[in-house]
């Protein structure tokens, strides 16, 4: 059994592959501020694997210093085996020029896309190379192939991507396996809210997303020193 931290795991991507490993038999811990979704969802995978789920309520957006640190140390107290961190949390607003782009979504944009993150990285870093284990940035191709009115998400996207690399540089003499995740359009709510236009039925759904993630970073070889870009 394997143990993964999922953040931004209530709903869309991160709720379908909280399914699929608690389905494979692996732990999942559970990481959101959206409780509402997060419970039920919690209920449903303890009924179908009792014990392999654990719930750790967090607004990455308002956390300080203190939360993170409480979160690092709670890890390391109840999971000291943990396996894989997939950075899946964020917020994604609704398309603007940078001329007309308000500052105070720009900070939360970047704090939660991408400050959040370095937080996370930073706390789970030492579980993770004492494991041999696994750090997966879900990131998008969207802003890398029409970057225009993207806004903080493009630019928080592409420092995570940054971020990921730099990791995977500094801890080359380890086991670590760093991922960027690079996926393209899937149905989920936020991307509903943005293209009300879309059939959701006639896309990926994000069942099949997580589905196709999880068999990638299966069939990846280790690759010392350089993360590993995944495009679905």
């Amino acid at each position: 059994m394997k143990t993964h931290l999922i953040t931004g795991a209530a709903q869309g991507l991160g709720r379908e592959l909280s399914r699929q490993l608690v389905k494979q038999g692996d732990q999942v811990i559970m990481l959101d501020k959206e409780m509402k979704a997060l419970i039920p969802l919690y209920d449903e995978l303890e009924e179908l694997a009792p014990n392999k789920v654990a719930l750790y309520p967090m607004d990455l957006l308002g956390a300080n210093i203190d939360h993170y640190k409480q979160f690092g140390s709670t890890l390391s107290e109840e999971f000291p085996e943990l396996d894989s961190v997939f950075m899946n949390a964020a917020i994604l607003p609704a398309f603007t020029p940078i001329e007309h782009f308000d500052y105070t979504q720009w900070y939360e944009v970047l704090h939660t896309n991408l400050n959040a993150n370095f937080h996370i990285i930073q706390q789970t870093l030492p579980l993770l190379l004492k494991n041999r284990g696994q750090m997966i940035a879900v990131s998008d191709e969207s802003p890398h192939q029409t970057p225009a009115f993207y806004g903080a998400y493009g630019v928080a996207k592409s420092g995570l991507e940054q971020l990921m690399h730099s990791v995977s540089a500094e801890n080359s003499a380890s086991e670590l396996h760093c991922f960027i995740a690079e996926l393209g359009s899937f149905a989920t709510e936020s991307r509903g809210r943005l293209f009300p236009g879309e059939n959701p039925t006639l896309m990926t759904s994000a069942e099949r997303m997580a589905e196709a993630l999880l068999n990638e970073i299966k069939q990846q070889p280790l690759s010392k020193g350089q993360a590993t870009i995944i495009n679905l």
